[in-house]
């Protein structure tokens, strides 16, 4: 759901599944998917089997009633797809997704973490049932094969030429896949007021975006997002207009067509052509956001855009908040009184910013291990200093500080639940010992926050098929009162007023989008802050008492707004900003909402937190399960034909591949024969990931011509691969064994040659990188990297070598915005036997990823010169770029799987040298010269740049003077 469309994947894992190990020797790949501690385990119903962790037994349990209610009704909708289904059910990450892809198999992957209500995927009351909804939409949707691929795909497996749909553009997919959800859940993004926000308030501003534009591949605002807002509201918009049985027809037409050829299969559909219906529904939305609008009050404090969040004041009336964008690392900024802003620390993810006790705490995304992604406190002075964790692990999230300064509350996410913790604000040093104060089973808890007098707590809370609520709960007695219950909308970002009498929350009411409300906390009484405006949400109460500030919503995205705020007697506001617009249930005597709850008649145990459907039941006995074991996911399921031609010998092969559901096997393998040679040329890969490090090996058997005989090469590699990551930089560490023997056989030379060279050897690298990249970054632009190889090589006369390669590049921001400043050096050398020993190339024009290699072009950027035309037992080179961003297009051609996002040129100066003997200043060669680059998306997914550059070459042997063109695939370094 978060931009990971199921193409891509299919593509990606087909790509690992044929990735030879001896690549990834030379730049690893492999790594775990899952947390290595998860022991999974394996239930099997009637349509599914679902995998899952210890520890989520309910869970699963849960899952499989919702896809034995889910599974009909999509099918019935778009028809059933062929194969089994598989689901894995994981907790190892605080950010709520999933993903689902087709090849090899019908494979979907749920993270069990419910959104917080103001995420755009917040709107839903269960969070499995949205999130199955939608990933089934795609198995539905992408497993359609027909006419003429569709034969072929009976021959050749799930290749993923044979399944058209995969191929849409990813608004296509995606948009199908979110309006299902909504249809079968009665929630999610559809009906969410705040989702539609964002699609007429672009279309207002004369920012509805064309066929092209409606991708993820899109840096813009709304970015990721963009495939989803207009894919979900187009296929919305179809099946009003034409019948929503039409949208299952468009799935089946575009399924019998060529890969990206799918748009013609509207006209045939809908008698229209897919151009004239964008330019439709474009029209009618600009209608309706147009008689939507509103007159609002508010002030614009802030102009970044994108994702600005988490107001909050200091004591001393200073104004802190959260940015995320496409132009920085994600930071907490402070707006100064002049109007601008400075940054005071990063910050990646969180939810909340709250000041008390001269501190700001915040929360966080870090990595725990190698795959984990959990969120924890962290903390630091407003004046400056460094920034403290208060918490390793613990899944902490929306702290706030309590009016003395001394307590923090938070939330906790646990399994099943998220819950309230609490913890005294730790001294310097020192970590926070949370201590639970509120859980319930089947139940979300978010944005704690403390009362004035310390005494209460407000919060959200969302039980299992229940409404959104707003809770107080007192602090002694931890009772918990509910003050506001909405059926339809949501209830978030409560937020005391000084009086302690009345609370302000944000409602997207029936349908609505996000805006300001109070609610009286004895009363009940709830009324609109008149002046918010659209996607208002998030308030903060100036010290003073006279300015509210929120975070509020434009075309380019959120930002800060203010009103002016009068504070009387009670802190109630001006009643002329008030109007009670909004009914919610209000306390009974028994403590109880008087609304009834949800849609599809669903009842809500009140007081205990017990959740039923039904007969009450959550699926077959789970004690029914088993241990996981790959071989049912493990077999191939596709081959693939190959001919190839090698001077006079034409080889004739297949190759296939496969991987286990969890990703713990993945393997290749392929065949050939040759001809006329008459033998056969054979490669074996394979990679196992289920601990930390990773384990990967590979062997083949080929033979190719040489001279006038031939060459037959035998090769093994076997290594692990130690990885590690955090948020902020990552590292991996690399150790691995090759042995190789070379039969030489030239009868038909001159001198008659048969000999056996034999070669094993060891090696070891390391890797370390901080470098960083954004949005509308042309390259890495802060930062760096560095990363060292070294080989222990043996021959078979006995003779040993030894080889070294070693890289560190940085880059620095320079001006314009956007340019870079970018050097790199980089050295190699082999010492030892002669007939062991490397050569390597101190030139050539390719890009240098960076990564495990120690081949001749492990180090070589010398643009203008041929890699063959410096080499020796050592070299050296230099590099400096000047990059700059010339333009955004951001434009793709239609349906046609082909976007241009940037354009950005260069100015560079090389230097390299490559010798035998010893290092000679006079024979360095240079260049000067300058690029052009196209940085491009593909099929909606894959990203790629373009180069192309001319170099003034200076070369001390004069032979290769002058000027030189060169292109190039991916940025120099």
């Amino acid at each position: 759901m978060r931009g990971r469309r199921a193409g891509a994947l299919a593509l990606l894992a087909l790509g690992l599944a044929v990735l030879p190990a001896r690549a990834q020797t030379d730049s690893p790949l492999v790594g775990s998917r899952y947390d290595p501690r998860l022991a999974f385990r394996v239930l099997s119903t009637p349509r599914a089997d679902i995998y899952f962790h210890r520890g989520e037994e309910p869970l699963a349990g849960r899952l499989s009633r919702i896809i034995d209610e889910v599974v009909p009704e999509v099918d019935r909708r778009l028809g059933a797809p062929r194969g089994r289904l598989r689901v894995i059910l994981v907790d190892q990450t605080d950010e709520s997704n999933g993903w689902a892809t087709v090849i090899p198999y019908n494979l979907i992957e749920i993270t069990a973490v419910p959104p917080p209500g103001d995420s755009l995927i917040g709107n839903t009351d269960d969070w499995l049932r949205l999130v199955f909804a939608h990933e089934y939409t795609h198995v539905v949707h992408l497993e359609k094969s027909g006419g003429m691929l569709g034969g072929l795909r009976h021959l050749f497996g799930r290749l993923p030429f044979f399944y058209p749909n995969l191929f849409l553009p990813d608004w296509q997919i995606e948009g199908l896949a979110t309006y299902e959800e909504s249809q079968i859940s009665g929630q999610g993004r559809v009906p969410a007021g705040d989702f539609r926000m964002l699609l007429n308030t672009a279309a207002a501003a004369g920012r509805f975006a064309p066929l092209d534009r409606a991708t993820s591949a899109v840096i813009d605002w709304p970015r990721g997002a963009s495939s989803y807002l207009y894919g979900a509201y187009f296929h919305q918009y179809l099946a009003d207009r034409f019948g929503a049985e039409t949208l299952s027809e468009l799935a089946r037409e575009t399924a019998g067509r060529l890969p990206f050829a799918g748009s013609r299969a509207f006209k045939k559909v809908y008698d229209r052509s897919l151009g004239e219906l964008w330019r439709d529904f474009e029209r009618e939305t600009t209608e309706r956001a147009a008689s939507g609008a509103g007159a609002v009050a508010r002030e614009r404090l802030t102009s970044h855009g994108f994702t600005v969040a988490s107001p909050a004041f200091t004591p001393d009336g200073r104004l802190f908040y959260s940015v995320s964008n496409p132009h920085d690392f994600p930071a907490l900024r402070e707006r100064l009184p002049d109007g601008r802003s400075r940054e005071v620390a990063s910050r990646f993810g969180g939810n909340r910013l709250s000041a008390g006790g001269n501190l700001l705490v915040f929360d966080q995304l870090e990595y725990d291990g190698p795959v984990a992604l959990y969120s924890d406190l962290s903390a630091r002075s407003p004046d400056g200093g460094g920034t403290r964790r208060l918490t390793y692990g613990a899944r902490a999230a929306d702290p706030d500080v309590s009016p003395d300064g001394r307590t923090i509350v938070c939330t906790v996410q646990e399994r099943g639940r998220r819950s309230l913790a609490t913890s005294v604000v730790p001294a310097a040093g020192e970590v926070a010992s949370l201590a639970a104060f509120v859980s319930e089973d089947a139940t979300e808890y978010s944005s704690p926050r403390w009362s004035p007098d310390g005494r209460s707590i407000a919060a959200a809370r969302r039980r299992l098929g229940g409404p959104s609520e707003l809770v107080v709960i007192d602090v002694a007695t931890r009772d918990v009162r509910p003050l506001v219950s909405l059926d339809r909308g949501r209830a978030i970002s409560p937020m005391w007023l000084p009086d302690g009498a009345t609370v302000l929350f944000s409602s997207d009411h029936e349908g609505g989008p996000f805006t300001l409300y109070r609610v009286d906390v004895q009363s009940g009484v709830v009324a609109r802050v008149v002046g918010a405006g659209a996607g208002a949400h998030s308030p903060a109460l100036s010290p003073d008492g006279s300015r509210l500030v929120f975070v509020g919503y434009s075309a380019d995205g959120y930002d800060l707004y203010g009103l002016p705020w009068r504070a009387p007697a009670r802190a109630t506001p001006d009643p002329s900003r008030v109007t009670p617009d909004l009914k919610v249930g209000r306390a009974s005597a028994a403590g109880r909402p008087d609304l009834q709850v949800g849609r599809d008649s669903r009842q809500v145990g009140r007081d205990t937190g017990q959740v039923w459907r039904d007969t009450g039941q959550v699926g077959p006995d789970i004690g029914a399960s088993r241990p996981y074991t790959p071989w049912s996911t493990l077999a191939p399921r596709f081959w693939i034909p190959y001919v190839e031609a090698d001077g006079d010998n034409t080889t004739i092969g297949a190759a296939t591949g496969g991987f286990d559901a969890l990703g713990r096997h993945t393997y290749a393998l392929s065949g050939g024969w040759t001809i006329p040679r008459d033998r056969p040329d054979l490669y074996v890969d394979y990679a196992y990931t289920r601990w930390w490090p990773a384990l990967f090996a590979g062997a083949s058997d080929d033979t190719d011509s040489w001279r006038q005989g031939t060459v037959r090469s035998r090769d093994i590699t076997a290594g692990v691969l130690l990885p590690w990551r955090q948020v902020r930089w990552s590292s991996s560490v690399l150790a691995a064994v090759t042995a190789s023997d070379d039969a030489f056989d030239c009868a038909a030379c001159e001198e008659p040659i048969a000999t056996i060279r034999r070669r094993q050897a060891g090696r070891l690298g390391a890797a370390v990188s901080n470098a960083k990249r954004f949005g509308y970054s042309i390259s890495a632009e802060q930062g760096g990297a560095a990363n060292v190889m070294a080989e222990f090589g043996r021959g078979s006369g006995g003779g040993t070598a030894t080889s070294l390669v070693a890289e560190l590049r940085g880059y620095r921001r320079a001006v314009p915005r956007h340019a870079v400043q970018a050097v790199r050096a980089a050295a190699a050398t082999s010492r030892g036997d002669e007939r062991v020993r490397r050569v390597f190339s101190g030139a050539g024009s390719a890009a240098q990823p960076g990564g495990f290699d120690i081949g001749i072009d492990a180090i070589g950027l010398l643009r203008g010169f041929a890699t063959d035309d410096v080499s020796g037992r050592s070299a050296a080179v230099a590099n400096l770029d000047y990059r700059f961003p010339l333009a955004w297009p951001q434009r793709g051609l239609g349906t046609w799987p082909v976007f241009l996002r940037a354009i950005h040129g260069a100015v560079f100066a090389d230097a390299g040298h490559a010798w035998d003997g010893g290092f000679r200043r006079a024979d360095l060669r240079r260049s000067l010269g300058g690029e052009l680059s196209f940085d491009l998306v593909l099929g909606g997914t894959f990203p790629v740049t373009l180069a192309t550059g001319a170099a003034w070459r200076h070369d001390p042997g004069g032979a290769r003077d002058g000027a030189a063109v060169f292109a190039r695939i991916g940025r120099a370094f």
